[in-house]
């Protein structure tokens, strides 16, 4: 429980730690500075001096790369009887996730992560009030995902290691009433706290005047595992009470509610992971150095003319000459131009030496982005050089995306956790049955199980958008070469007995090639059955012979006679390549 640990000797350990990680976040504020550029709180800069910005090209390139779409949630587990009711459930955390557009806090977990540690948090927005179920206290609010600032985060400072802290914890600025007009906290306490500060001795309401309006304090909030509560303590830098302002039991997912991203190795015996654009960074600045050169030697070059005193007149001529003019003179030697200064070739060569580095360095984001430049595939091209750059890509993309796919689930998983505990829980579904919509809701009453039972899992590629050229490339493939395959298979099936799901076979197909949402639809016909009849009774009846139903001529020829040939990876990475002239070609000979 939170009364057997010394609120005073608590709140100078997390002073400690707010006091020993201040160096890690004043080089992550100065990484921060370059992604962001000279001109981003100034209207003044020194032209020149950041001339290009590869930690911003970089994350642009990966950003995107990793999340452009809400992610889809399956929930499995290996208790059948709960089965249907973690669908249900999955359908219902993919509709929360959509409504908080979740998308724009995962890419926003994603930048953090760059400049540190990528820190979500996920609770119950408030609701001004608690509800007694039983023996819990329960908030009816609604869940809720966000990112923290990493200097706003705390971590117990003597762990080795994320899974050994003994407390973790978030700075959190909000106004002194609300807190005096919440019964959990400590309101003597409350008043006590001095008022927030934007800047070293600079109060927040003397820098912005939407704050005069509320008086605002610095508390933290910490999640103790081994005692199982929250507690919410003062700002230690500013302050240190005799006591806590408030500690309750922690309502929440077992693993807390902070989920933590980094794409970096871990440090041994270390808990707070390498700053990516730390790695970056002095590439960065070198390619920014060298480019400025390059820019200052080619501002100082100059064409002179130098001529004779004796062809003065002669010289002035052609200083006014237009093009195409004709010009005597007696002594054409006597005026000559001269080229002094430029840029040193050698500079540019370095240039691109150093970008070609930094996009090793960075997992390619030149070709991420299709921006393939001569300092990144070299002088000259080749398939096996391109093949190469593209695994290698791939690698390093797919690392990061197998990472964010991990934590996200995890996000999930503690938004799922919310809804399975929620006893006021109401919300309409839409489930397809046998081929058809059905509206469901998802209550109380359908708990079925235990939760710890559940595995969570983003849906490969759910957050990936597909190219829109792609992916109708894909529907008319999978019309064309895939469903009929399915169709004949499921006639082979029928043939030795065999069931077949064949709108099980075609979602799945769909899902693999990221086409599910368009095709799912196509075999939702409530009155299929009766108009299978109607046909049957309409056409030829079986004479009790041969059956006429045979695919041998298929299979001879093989496949249906509309079948083209599925484009491998490598040979559609080929064709995004060349879309310009695919177009050009389809439109005189068909459709690819």
């Amino acid at each position: 429980m939170p009364e057997i640990i010394p609120p005073v000797r608590l709140q100078n350990v997390v002073k400690d730690s707010f006091t020993k990680t201040e160096k890690y976040h004043k080089a992550s504020a100065a990484f921060i500075r370059e992604f962001c550029g000279q001109y981003y709180n100034s209207i003044r800069g020194l032209t020149g001096s950041e001339p290009i910005n590869l930690i911003f090209n970089a994350i642009s390139s990966i950003v995107p790369a990793l999340v452009m779409t809400n992610p889809t949630v399956e929930i499995t587990t290996d208790y059948l009887p709960q089965e249907e009711y973690g669908q249900l459930l999955a359908l219902g955390v993919n509709q929360v996730l959509k409504k908080m557009k979740i998308k724009d806090t995962f890419r926003a977990w994603i930048v953090s992560a760059f400049f540190g540690w990528g820190v979500m948090k996920t609770g119950l927005a408030a609701s001004g009030g608690m509800l007694q179920v039983g023996d819990s206290r329960i908030d009816p609010g609604q869940a809720y995902a966000e990112v923290l600032a990493s200097e706003n985060f705390v971590i117990d400072p003597s762990c080795t290691s994320v899974e050994k802290a003994a407390f973790m914890g978030d700075k959190i600025r909000i106004p002194r009433q609300v807190l005096l007009a919440d019964k959990s906290y400590n309101a003597e306490l409350v008043k006590k706290l001095p008022r927030s500060k934007f800047k070293k001795n600079e109060r927040v309401n003397d820098v912005y005047g939407m704050y005069s309006l509320q008086d605002f304090v610095d508390v933290v909030e910490l999640w103790i595992p081994e005692a199982d509560a929250m507690v919410t303590i003062s700002n230690p830098k500013q302050m240190i009470l005799p006591d806590y302002i408030r500690a309750i039991d922690y309502y929440g997912p077992e693993d807390g509610p902070y989920t933590l991203l980094s794409f970096t190795p871990p440090v041994p015996n270390k808990p707070y992971p390498i700053v990516p654009v730390g790695i970056w960074y002095d590439l960065h600045k070198m390619a920014n150095e060298m480019f400025t050169k390059s820019m200052n030697q080619a501002g100082r070059q100059r064409d002179i003319l130098l001529y004779n005193p004796s062809v003065a007149d002669e010289a002035i001529d052609v200083v006014e000459a237009e093009d195409g003019d004709a010009i005597a003179s007696t002594d054409p030697a006597g005026a000559k131009v001269y080229s002094y200064g430029g840029q040193n070739p050698g500079n540019s060569a370095f240039l691109q030496e150093v970008q070609m580095w930094f996009n090793y360095v960075a997992k390619n984001p030149d070709q991420m982005a299709g921006n393939m430049t001569s300092a990144t595939k070299g002088s000259k091209e080749t398939a096996t050089r391109s093949s190469i750059m593209q695994g290698n890509a791939s690698i390093g993309i797919e690392d990061s995306r197998g990472i964010l796919y991990d934590r996200a689930s995890e996000v999930s998983r503690k938004i799922a956790w919310y809804l399975h505990n929620d006893p006021l829980i109401d919300l309409p579904l839409i489930k397809r049955a046998n081929g058809q919509a059905v509206q469901v809701s998802l209550t109380p009453e359908q708990k079925t199980g235990d939760f710890l039972r559940f595995m969570f899992n983003i849906r490969a590629r759910s957050m990936s958008r597909l190219d829109p050229a792609l992916r109708s490339k894909r529907i008319i493939e999978f019309a064309t070469n895939l469903l009929p395959a399915v169709m004949n298979a499921a006639m082979l099936a029928m043939q030795m007995g065999m069931e077949f799901n064949v709108q099980k076979a075609v979602t799945d197909l769909g899902y693999e090639l990221q086409i599910a949402e368009v095709i799912q639809d196509w075999f939702n016909d409530p009155d299929y059955q009766r108009k299978m009849m109607l046909y049957m009774n309409k056409g030829p009846q079986d004479t009790g012979g041969k059956s006429q139903i045979s695919n041998e001529g298929m299979m001879q020829n093989g496949g249906p006679p509309m079948a083209r040939p599925v484009a491998s990876p490598e040979t559609e990475f080929n064709q995004n390549a060349q879309a310009g002239a695919n177009d050009a070609q389809a439109m005189n000979q068909g459709m690819y």
